[in-house]
């Protein structure tokens, strides 16, 4: 049995042109590849701009931020206050202003049951706390502003929700490492 292998046929114009056709397909399957590529390089770094930590205040700005921070902060507190009727004093985690003023922080209330619910965000709408638990449908999204603007820090403490950044928490947890309790 023998085979008989066919010879290319010789190169014609039509060969050729062919042959620029697939060249020129694939320098525009290339340049399309590329110009994705660019766009989607121009837009991560759009969104990391517009999602980058902004910076404190400093300086002469600290000074004239501080004393809006206390304006604003005397006028949320006692709201705060009412709004969780504690038969105790609050325990506050850190508490902070953006740039626009808004008040935004942690704090440990008690519970209808009379028991510690832990540190929960809020931010101030106004002059009136705002917590995840009264349903605002853009919650996350403030919280998330106020996490990525910390202007002004009004009380320092724990940035931490739950139970063990409270006072009795600091107490009562501990760090777990290799699912076993540090040795004392």
């Amino acid at each position: 049995m023998t085979f008989v292998l066919r010879m290319p046929a010789t190169r014609g114009p039509k060969a050729r042109r062919r042959a620029l056709a697939v060249r020129a397909f694939d320098l525009a399957v290339m340049a399309l590849i590329v110009f994705g590529v660019g766009l989607m390089l121009v837009y991560v770094i759009q969104y990391e701009l517009k999602v980058e930590p902004k910076r404190p205040a400093s300086g002469a700005r600290l000074v004239a931020a501080r004393s809006m921070a206390r304006v604003r902060w005397a006028s949320v507190k006692p709201r705060l206050i009412a709004r969780l009727d504690q038969p105790h004093a609050l325990e506050l985690g850190r508490v902070w202003a953006r740039r626009d003023g808004r008040v935004c922080g942690l704090v440990n209330g008690w519970g209808s049951f009379g028991g510690l619910t832990g540190m929960t965000r809020f931010y101030a709408q106004g002059d009136a706390p705002v917590f995840k638990q009264d349903h605002a449908t853009d919650f996350e999204y403030e919280w998330w502003q106020c996490r990525r603007d910390r202007y002004v820090i009004i009380r320092e403490g724990s940035e931490e929700t739950g139970f063990c950044p409270t006072e009795l928490g600091r107490k009562r947890c501990f760090d777990v490492i290799y699912g076993r309790p540090p040795s004392r």
